[in-house]
């Protein structure tokens, strides 16, 4: 995670205050950090493997305030 919010993903929302600091998981701002960042670089040639930690999903993650990114 801290690997993605360092390399091109838009991590404000998993902040304190932010639309998706809730739940305050490790888990949930993983999968917000993974899916920025990806999103952001994937043009690039980034990819969502993570060591193994992310997986590709069809269904939109996005909950509530929280919205998950995807262009």
């Amino acid at each position: 995670m801290n690997y993605a919010c360092g390399s091109g993903a838009d991590c404000d929302a998993i902040q304190p205050n932010g639309s998706c600091f809730q739940p305050d998981s490790l888990f949930a701002h993983a999968s917000f950090a993974f899916n920025s960042y990806w999103q952001r670089t994937k043009v690039a040639g980034g990819t969502c493997d993570f060591g193994g930690t992310a997986i590709l999903v069809t269904v939109d993650p996005s909950y509530d305030g929280c919205r998950f990114d995807y262009y």
